[in-house]
């Protein structure tokens, strides 16, 4: 009997002791699929913001001159606008209302009779002095190239209104009538800033 006793009472401390080896290994095997967890499903990044505004100015004949912030999809006639519209002696012919603003622009409205004596902010964004952005340029400022004529400069503004914008000079091989040669020519008078 003293025998069967030792034997159960050896049973009972083997059974207890498995038992809680056995618990602890489950809480070590729970630990361990936390950190599994985390590996395998980590944390999204935060999604960057896209930029929505813009800085521009807009100044010359118009009420009320200064540096605006603007939707990034604006267009220069929402500039002007917003800054009170044209004084009455504003000259509107030789600008583009149409055309998209980027930031950090500058439009300058001329009024009736005024000579500009350099190409007129409104072309602001060239790489180099004189180059004439394709993206914002006018009818009047694109004739200034040679070998781009009124119905050349037509095309130009055309294909600009169907595409949206220009992403190189070389877009203008998709102009009506104007060909390798000619864009060999034209090449340095113009950017897509």
């Amino acid at each position: 009997m003293r025998r069967y006793l030792i034997l159960l009472l050896m049973s009972l401390l083997l059974s207890i002791s498995t038992g809680c080896a056995l618990e602890q290994k489950n809480l070590y095997v729970e630990d361990d699929t936390k950190d599994a967890t985390d590996l395998i499903s980590p944390t999204l990044p935060e999604k960057v913001e896209e930029i929505s505004e813009i800085i521009v100015e807009i100044k010359g004949a118009v009420q009320n001159p200064g540096v605006y912030q603007m939707n990034k999809d604006s267009r220069l006639h929402d500039l002007f606008w917003k800054a009170g519209g044209g004084t009455e002696s504003a000259e509107l012919r030789t600008v583009n209302l149409a055309m998209h603003i980027e930031d950090g622009q500058s439009f300058y409205f001329p009024e009736i009779g005024e000579e500009l004596l350099q190409i007129p902010p409104n072309i602001q964004g060239s790489q180099k002095k004189g180059q004439i952005n394709l993206n914002t340029a006018t009818r009047e400022e694109l004739m200034t190239v040679t070998g781009i004529g009124p119905s050349t400069a037509d095309n130009i503004l055309a294909y600009r209104e169907e595409t949206g914008r220009f992403t190189s000079v070389e877009d203008l091989l998709h102009v009506n009538r104007i060909g390798e040669k000619t864009l060999d020519k034209i090449r340095d008078y113009f950017t897509v800033n």
